[in-house]
């Protein structure tokens, strides 16, 4: 892979913060169902596996930003801290496949080449839980959108796929 990772990371936690700008401080325990974790433990969760995956490509020990404090301002300072530390660590052009990175994957420890970590591991993660705020958010009744989510979709606020 040939393109800038950092700024592709950087680029997924400006739309997490989109969204997470967008919801209410009483929304942020909310989950989807009994059992799931909260929209701020999605949030603060998908900021850090871009920490996760980043790391292990420098070939350094991962370094995690979440931290106890909780609400919205404690997710939107862990995602602009994410940001920033990214930011100050080297840029890497390319995937070095002949580098296993082993990891936890709930209970099962995975062993990938660096392009499938990124690729099979971390990229889904972050987007499971980013996808999960997305939907807490929506299911509350939130106006979020397409556009919020990928930062490229635009449409009128009264406009639906779907007719009532």
């Amino acid at each position: 892979m040939s393109s800038n990772i950092k700024e592709l990371f950087n680029g997924y936690l400006l739309q997490l913060e989109t969204i997470v700008n967008k919801v209410p401080p009483e929304l942020f325990s909310e989950s989807l169902a009994d059992g799931m974790f909260s929209l701020e433990v999605n949030a603060k969760i998908a900021a850090n596996f871009v920490l996760r995956g980043y790391y292990p490509l420098l070939g350094k020990e991962v370094i995690s930003l979440m931290s106890d404090e909780q609400g919205k301002a404690a997710v939107i300072r862990q995602i602009i801290d994410t940001r920033a530390l990214l930011d100050t660590l080297p840029e890497i052009h390319n995937f070095d496949d002949s580098k296993v990175i082993t990891d936890k994957a709930g209970f099962s420890e995975i062993q990938l080449c660096q392009s499938d970590f990124i690729h099979q591991y971390i990229v889904p993660n972050y987007f499971f839980h980013m996808g999960m705020v997305y939907a807490i958010a929506k299911s509350k009744g939130l106006a979020v959108s397409k556009g919020d989510f990928d930062g490229l979709h635009s449409y009128p606020a009264d406009f639906s796929f779907v007719s009532s």
